[in-house]
């Protein structure tokens, strides 16, 4: 009977350490978002590093989000960005909403464009985020090259609000864009126009 209880006892052992073992070892899966497979006429790329060092973490709640995206409260309402300028064209896999910063198209996806594209920007940050005279830089949009440096074009936006904005950018290329906003609440809605 002795030898009966240990043998159970070593299989029900055994057992309940496989168990907790297993639940260790095996991953969590993840979701994507669901535009984060957009592209425009180029096709995606491998981006080996959108930087030369890690970047730092973005906070939760930071990022590409689902369009519409409503202003926190207390800040401005969130307008609607430019269209498209001559000769550029509107493509709704390149249209996105967010928080904070961001890269666009998100992942390795990456878009491609010849000479004067476009992009439209409508942003809403806290109120007193562009500074004590109001005019501070409070979004900057840059290209990100291939191999993970600066493309030539940006665009910054100043004042706690822009809605209906718009920028050319001159220099054509297969790019993705950098986010980077002076508070995590910041939310926009930026629209590329490839030409």
């Amino acid at each position: 009977m002795l030898l009966m209880g240990l043998l159970v006892g070593l299989l029900v052992g055994a057992g309940v350490g496989y168990a907790v073992w297993h639940g260790f070892a095996s991953s969590p899966t993840s979701a994507t978002h669901p535009s984060a497979s957009a592209h425009a006429s180029g096709t995606p790329s491998e981006l080996p590093s959108l930087s030369p060092t890690p970047s730092p973490a973005v906070p939760v709640g930071q990022g590409v989000v689902p369009c519409p995206i409503a202003a926190p409260g207390g800040q401005h309402p969130l307008g609607a960005p430019a269209g498209p300028g001559e000769a550029q064209h509107a493509d709704s896999s390149l249209d996105f909403c967010g928080m904070g910063n961001a890269v666009l198209p998100p992942g390795t996806v990456r878009f491609t464009t010849a000479d004067n594209w476009g992009i439209g920007v409508a942003n809403s940050c806290p109120t007193g985020s562009a500074g004590p005279d109001g005019m501070g830089p409070v979004l900057t949009i840059a290209e990100v090259l291939p191999d993970g440096s600066a493309g030539v074009d940006t665009d910054t936006q100043q004042g706690d609000w822009t809605d209906d904005g718009g920028t050319n950018m001159t220099t054509g290329g297969n790019y993705q864009l950098r986010v980077q906003a002076v508070a995590a609440s910041c939310v926009w809605h930026i629209a590329i126009y490839p030409s």
